[in-house]
């Protein structure tokens, strides 16, 4: 059931937004008048953690990211427009607002093109491939060695057994 419906129509006319409580969580809805940006933002947030869908004009989802206290937190996931069936383009990993963990970039046919590992917002690790036809990693390019140690527990280990 909605509560407290709220319809908020700005003097640009380029942007309507629509608050609502569902329950526990509060949904806020911004719909864009624009050619080259994200056509609809659905925000969900509960216990803190606030969830954002962008949306195409055509209704197809763009982009999904978390944020807690108004900084990037978690998963942050951009999809293929063109093959509007959820087909990732990348995965980023954000902790309190700074890259954080593995960072994948994948080509049309979902074959990583790129694989960057960062450390509290640094470059630190870039996992390189032979052969655009297979995901296996081949050698490790360690691009900051004084943060190393700073690298989530699970990127530490994968790589100490690629080195």
């Amino acid at each position: 059931m909605r509560e407290k419906y709220k319809i908020s129509n700005y003097p640009s006319k380029n942007i309507k937004t629509e608050s609502y409580m569902l329950g526990d969580i509060s949904v806020t809805k911004n719909y864009y008048d624009a050619k080259d940006a994200y056509v609809k933002e659905l925000i969900n947030e509960e216990n803190g953690i606030k969830e954002v869908k962008h949306f195409t004009v055509k209704g197809v989802l763009a982009k999904l990211e978390h944020f807690v206290e108004d900084k990037r937190h978690g998963q942050e996931i951009k999809y293929l427009i063109a093959k509007a069936n959820k087909s990732v383009k990348s995965i980023k990993m954000y902790d309190k607002g700074k890259l954080h963990g593995e960072n994948i970039t994948y080509n049309e046919n979902a074959k990583i093109i790129k694989h960057e590992v960062y450390a509290l917002g640094k470059l630190v690790l870039k996992y390189l491939r032979e052969d655009s036809d297979s995901n296996d990693i081949t050698n490790v390019q360690i691009l900051s060695k004084e943060n190393v140690e700073n690298l989530p527990k699970a990127e530490y280990e994968k790589l100490q057994s690629y080195i």
